[in-house]
């Protein structure tokens, strides 16, 4: 087989190896676009999330966006209340001391600022499930003065850790309607 063939070749592996790879969705494509029921909020979801939706016994919808199963990444949405002039910093510390501690085999990770459209912060911690090793990842989003939104991300080690930068392109596409 002559030189340039096999550069070709390899060339043609390459690029199959890499697009059946866990390249991240956002390096393949934009992704999905999902809307809130509600019509509050929109973000960008990567190949491989998504969208659960089901009702509680009182009828209202829940909604939990999923990696794969469930178990191997969750990211739940809720709205906080904060007081005006308060920073998302704040919120994220507050937060872990009065709950997030408080989880089966809590184990502190880092309180950050996260890089965002809005303020913002991240709290990334260890826990168990169960007896599992898991890991959560908390994005606080200021979206006004006295609004925040936290997508909790949830998972097991070996899956969520390794998809850090979905969940953080999923905190950053998060927008206001």
């Amino acid at each position: 087989m002559n030189h340039r063939l096999r550069i070709c070749l390899l060339i043609l592996l390459c690029g199959v190896l890499l697009a059946g790879s866990g390249i991240p969705a956002s390096a393949q494509s934009k992704g999905e676009v999902f809307d809130d029921p509600e019509g509050k909020y929109s973000l960008t979801l990567p190949a491989g999330w998504h969208v659960v939706t089901s009702r509680d016994g009182l009828g209202r919808t829940q909604i939990e966006i999923v990696y794969d199963i469930r178990e191997s990444g969750l990211l739940k949405i809720r709205l906080i209340s904060v007081e005006a002039g308060t920073k998302a910093i704040d919120v994220a510390k507050r937060d872990e001391e009065q709950s997030l501690r408080f989880q089966p085999g809590y184990a502190k990770g880092s309180i950050e600022n996260f890089a965002a459209p809005v303020n913002a912060a991240l709290v990334a911690y260890d826990f168990t499930n169960s007896g599992r090793p898991m890991i959560g990842r908390n994005y606080y989003l200021l979206v006004n003065e006295t609004t925040a939104y936290l997508l909790r991300f949830t998972g097991t080690r070996n899956t969520l850790a390794p998809i850090r930068n979905q969940t953080d392109a999923i905190a950053r596409s998060f927008k206001m309607k």
